[in-house]
């Protein structure tokens, strides 16, 4: 099953695009920046073509139509998957050899990213889901993946390579994944504590910050990744260091010989 299929996004007659081209008039008039002289089907082009930050505009206002926090409307959140598409479907295929239902689980992981974007913040919604999704799909599969061969999106609709993390900190970045995977199994932290872990390990390594305690909870990177998530950078730091305590307690033995 494709992304496409697996969100039910497979053709104009579909029930969330059908419903969408109903409301296109409406939502235009809500929401002055959807005028962009194409019709709802050449939106995608559109913003491929168009500078990024009036595509964001655009993407801006979907992301807050389909929001539950905002006009609540499933059917933006569906126009605004099918303009990223290309996005969903190459990072698939960057992650296709982790199972034979990544498919499923990037369309999953979609959605949920889509309906989350914090749209009050102005983020970049392209890079923003795209990052989400991508980590939320890892965390799904369990996967302990390097970062060296990974993929990950750009501020453009398209996926770009990774930059190559320097050798001292590949290994780290393993140690991250392998971590939070067993400890997500064992109850140790939830979900959102690993997705805000990632997401601090991820700006700090971009940043050539080593993967410690003082790299993770960087000023820079909790402001970025409290922007990403819609909080405050007080509670990242608070999220972050109740999850870092606790794996410590649970992995001290272990991270002390690796």
């Amino acid at each position: 099953m494709s992304v496409a299929a697996a969100l039910g996004l497979t053709g104009w007659d579909c029930e969330l695009l059908t419903t969408a081209r109903s409301r296109w008039d409406t939502w235009n008039g809500q929401h002055t920046c959807l005028d962009v002289g194409v019709g709802l089907e050449g939106l995608r082009q559109w913003s491929l073509d168009a500078d990024p930050p009036r595509a964001n505009e655009v993407l801006l206002a979907l992301a807050e139509l389909g929001a539950p926090d905002g006009g609540g409307e499933a059917a933006a959140t569906g126009v605004l998957l099918w303009v990223l598409m290309p996005g969903a479907v190459r990072l698939s295929r960057a992650l296709s050899r982790y199972g034979p239902d990544v498919d499923e689980v990037v369309a999953a992981q979609m959605w949920i990213c889509a309906r989350t974007v914090a749209w009050r913040n102005r983020v970049r919604v392209a890079p923003s889901v795209l990052l989400s999704a991508r980590r939320g799909v890892l965390l799904d599969l369990q996967v302990t993946a390097r970062w060296a061969d990974a993929e990950t999106p750009s501020q453009d609709m398209d996926l770009l390579p990774a930059a190559t993390p320097d050798k001292g900190s590949s290994g780290a970045v393993d140690l991250v994944h392998e971590l939070l995977a067993d400890a997500r199994r064992r109850g140790v932290v939830s979900g959102q504590d690993c997705r805000v872990l990632l997401d601090l390990a991820e700006h700090a390594t971009t940043r050539t910050t080593t993967l410690c305690r003082a790299g993770l909870l960087s000023r820079a990177a909790a402001h970025q990744v409290a922007r990403e998530h819609g909080t405050s950078r007080t509670t990242v730091f608070r999220r972050a260091h109740r999850a870092l305590e606790a794996l410590q307690a649970t992995y001290a033995d272990r991270a002390r010989t690796a």
